[in-house]
């Protein structure tokens, strides 16, 4: 693996910065315009902030986070819910030697992920599939030795739907594997985008059925027990970040 991550990690946001003032980004620009007009109706420094430029955003704000995690051993890994592909292009871009898989439920993301693949230059180790919703990823058990999920499960509101979720990353992870998992904490009693978008949404995280939340927030023990029992234990986390209104932790599939 890299020698040196942090070089690493400069080197891909300067190639990302390079990138953003090509031609060809550009005409990725122009093509996304065309073919989603209503992406663009929103904030534009939300667009360029969580759609546009998405993988230097992940660059600063994601990847740091995970490196600690990812070792010499892994060599394929599943972004699980990738969206339009920024976080693994992020990762991809920082560890040449990883083999990334993107999944989602949406056709239109997917299709996105790809044509940014391609614009970074990592197409060739980044492959995107979509998936139906409750629908078995296409790969066997043990197929990758580390697994991201990044503000996903949150928008799975369903109790039966996010069990499924979490059991299928769980399956995939080889044993001793690990999972990555960032998003909103359901400790609070508000949902956390709707409070950082100032519209805070009381009550959805502890009676999600009587509001009809369109969002319900997570904690660590709840995937946990999610997945069968005694399959994910945390992993070099510190507790601090299992409070946090965003909580980034990391689970480790135990061997049994």
């Amino acid at each position: 693996m890299n020698s040196n991550p942090l070089i690493s990690l400069q080197d891909a946001l300067q190639k990302a910065e390079t990138v953003s003032k090509s031609g060809e980004y550009e005409e990725f620009l122009m093509a996304l315009r065309e073919k989603y007009p209503r992406r663009f109706q929103s904030d534009s420094s939300v667009i360029e902030r969580d759609y546009l430029r998405i993988v230097d955003h992940h660059l600063r704000h994601l990847i740091p986070l995970m490196q600690s995690y990812i070792g010499s051993n892994v060599r394929r890994a599943l972004d699980f819910g990738c969206g339009s592909g920024g976080s693994a292009i992020a990762l991809a871009m920082v560890f040449p030697e990883i083999q990334c898989f993107g999944t989602d439920v949406d056709d239109n993301e997917v299709n996105v992920a790809l044509q940014r693949a391609k614009l970074y230059g990592v197409q060739e180790r980044c492959q995107f599939l979509p998936v139906g919703e409750n629908e078995p990823l296409p790969f066997p058990d043990a197929s990758f030795d580390f697994c991201l999920c990044s503000s996903v499960l949150e928008y799975v509101t369903d109790k039966d739907a996010r069990k499924f979720c979490v059991q299928e990353m769980a399956r995939l992870i080889v044993p001793g594997g690990l999972l990555f998992v960032s998003g909103p904490n359901r400790l609070y009693p508000f949902e956390v985008h709707s409070w950082w978008n100032g519209n805070p949404k009381w009550g959805w995280n502890y009676f999600p059925k009587l509001l009809h939340a369109r969002t319900v927030d997570f904690t660590v023990w709840e995937v946990q027990k999610l997945a069968r029992p005694g399959t994910l234990k945390l992993y070099n986390t510190p507790l601090t970040e299992l409070f946090k209104p965003w909580s980034n932790f990391c689970l480790r599939k135990e061997n049994h």
